[in-house]
């Protein structure tokens, strides 16, 4: 009979990180996503307590950076401390993000604690009650990138256990991140573990079920492009199979929200973003992205550009004293127009030619040459992306159909 076996998995905890681009908060609310991080890792080890798990995987890029702060590694140390006192166990190794050849000074981990330190895998045992009840395999970057396949490396042994890996490393056809220690699934499975503890991917993501090839995302998101719940997962194992429960840990998330509105000033805006507010308050903390879409009388609205700042810094005002704050980091207004452009572009006068001028300007980059180029102005300016390019070209397009076409 297999014995049950209970452990929590996680995996990007990035200790400390910065929280570059996110913009200028209130010191209250400063202090609570500097800390964020800090936050995720007491709940992650108040959650291991609680479940009474037998151990923790970390796998992977625990720190930031590789010049890890002092501060950062103490708190790890602390926390691995306390769960030492409640007999659970650690299986930790390092990624691209926190590899073991940086400079930095080591502090001492308790004897709870087990850090794959080579760079080829090996494997540790986890034994309870006398017996040994599952093998760990691991391996931790010694540099920052670590290219080599390494899913050959993962020879089971032939205890009578579970056998668990842990990777920090991507599918090879991975478009979204720097590619490190590629691999294919269907490597993964020749291996025949019972786990795969996969780290460096920050969106939680089920590979497949069947062994369960898991990645639990980092505990914290960083910006807005790590929206949503961030945490780890509850494994348990045993005759019926395998148990996931996702445990959410993140002091705050990042959020994109959508409105529609019918408002046409900036008073019904205001209020019309208020109640809404309310409805998302049950998010808990966090900072959002606002994305409006309405009708002429917000095109109207949106080219006051001075105002919709204005507006965004009342709203947010309000959100210093909550508990379950939701801060507006970034709001988009997207408009429809009350006019057919396209067949405003067949007719033959001054605005048809001036939209055929617009459906021709591909390139902004010549008419910003100069701008970028002026020895004063380029030190206050930020290269545009893509994006921002073509809302700028439509905004100023906009603007024009708007005061040509009054009535």
């Amino acid at each position: 009979m297999k014995p049950h076996l209970k452990f929590i998995h996680c995996a990007d905890l990035h200790i400390d990180s910065p929280f570059k681009g996110v913009g200028e908060l209130p010191p209250p609310l400063t202090w609570q996503v500097r800390e964020s991080t800090f936050f995720a890792l007491d709940r992650l080890v108040d959650q291991a307590v609680t479940h009474k798990v037998d151990f923790v995987l970390m796998a992977g890029d625990l720190f930031d950076e590789e010049i890890r702060s002092l501060r950062a590694q103490i708190k790890l140390r602390d926390a691995f401390r306390k769960l030492k006192d409640n007999g659970i166990k650690v299986y930790a190794s390092h990624g691209n993000h926190d590899y073991l050849s940086a400079d930095f000074h080591p502090v001492t981990y308790p004897d709870n604690v087990h850090v794959f330190q080579e760079e080829q895998v090996t494997h540790e045992a986890f034994c309870k009650n006398g017996e040994t009840q599952a093998i760990i395999y691991g391996f931790s970057y010694h540099n920052r990138a670590v290219t080599e396949r390494k899913a050959a490396e993962y020879i089971r042994t032939n205890d009578h256990a579970y056998h668990i890996a842990m990777l920090h490393g991507s599918i090879e056809t991975n478009t979204e991140h720097d590619v490190y220690a590629p691999f294919r699934l269907g490597e993964l499975k020749e291996k025949v573990m019972d786990y795969w503890a996969l780290g460096h991917i920050h969106k939680r993501t089920v590979l497949a079920e069947a062994p369960p090839i898991i990645y639990p995302g980092n505990i914290q998101g960083r910006s807005i492009r790590e929206p949503g719940e961030k945490g780890c997962y509850l494994v348990e194992m045993g005759e019926n199979g395998t148990n996931l429960t996702f445990l959410p840990l993140q002091a705050f998330q990042f959020e994109t929200f959508h409105l529609s509105t019918k408002a046409e000033s900036f008073d019904e805006l205001e209020q019309m973003i208020a109640t809404k507010k309310e409805e998302w308050r049950n998010t808990g903390p966090a900072i959002i992205h606002l994305h409006i879409t309405g009708g002429e009388g917000l095109a109207t609205l949106r080219h006051h550009h001075e105002e919709m700042e204005e507006l965004v810094e009342i709203i947010n005002e309000q959100e210093q004293s909550e508990d379950q704050w939701l801060w507006i980091r970034k709001m988009d207004i997207e408009a429809v127009s009350p006019w057919d452009e396209g067949q405003l572009m067949q007719e033959k006068h001054f605005v048809g030619e001036m939209l055929r001028q617009f459906q021709q300007a591909e390139e902004m980059d010549d008419w910003l040459k100069p701008l970028y180029c002026h020895r004063k102005a380029r030190k206050h300016l930020e290269v545009l992306r893509e994006e921002e390019k073509e809302q700028v070209l439509q905004e100023a397009k906009d603007l024009l159909l708007m005061e040509l076409l009054k009535r």
